[in-house]
């Protein structure tokens, strides 16, 4: 269960955001930034919570994810060498890219590259999207490849806070209680 929860929250630690594409935003989008906050994941009839800490740079991404009452559940890297997983009492499992890891352990692929873009209530500019922005510009609602992302609420910063990405029976929940640009 709890490696089940790492590899859907490997998809967020793929996607690489560094110049950011042609749709109306309110914050400026962050090449390098620290996300702090909670996730939950419903596939299926399992559900599982946690909090998250993901460190994201152009060339590399790092994502803790622990237990509510903070042990380590895994941790996630991806570099030039590729993407690791590290679970507790688990070899670590590695792979050329993050789907190639989702797809050997759950048998299908994630949202991987677009997960980076998307908790910065953007597309990935390399593939086609629809996007509903409210009176402010906000974007509220993306399509992308199958997926729906919807922005439930955004900080004062203009950074989106809650966002629930879902598609046919998988539904990630992310609340972010901090973002910090390096």
């Amino acid at each position: 269960m709890r490696l089940l929860m790492a590899v859907l929250l490997l998809a967020l630690a793929a996607g690489c955001a560094s110049v950011p594409p042609t749709v109306p935003a309110v914050a400026t989008p962050a090449a390098n930034w620290i996300l702090q906050g909670r996730i939950g994941v419903q596939a299926g009839e399992q559900s599982l919570s946690g909090n998250i800490r993901w460190q994201h740079r152009v060339e590399t991404d790092e994502v803790l994810v622990t237990s509510p009452l903070g042990q380590g559940v895994a941790r996630i890297v991806r570099n030039a060498d590729g993407v690791t997983l590290e679970a507790p009492n688990r070899p670590p499992r590695r792979a050329p890219d993050a789907e190639s890891l989702t797809r050997e352990a759950l048998g299908y692929a994630l949202p991987v590259a677009g997960l980076a873009w998307w908790v910065q209530a953007r597309p990935d500019p390399e593939r086609g999207f629809e996007a509903t922005h409210d009176g402010s510009g906000r974007v509220v609602q993306l399509k992308q490849d199958g997926w729906v992302i919807d922005y439930l609420q955004y900080a004062a910063d203009a950074r989106p806070r809650k966002l629930v990405v879902a598609r046919e029976g998988l539904e990630i929940r992310l609340v972010a209680d901090s973002w910090q640009a390096e």
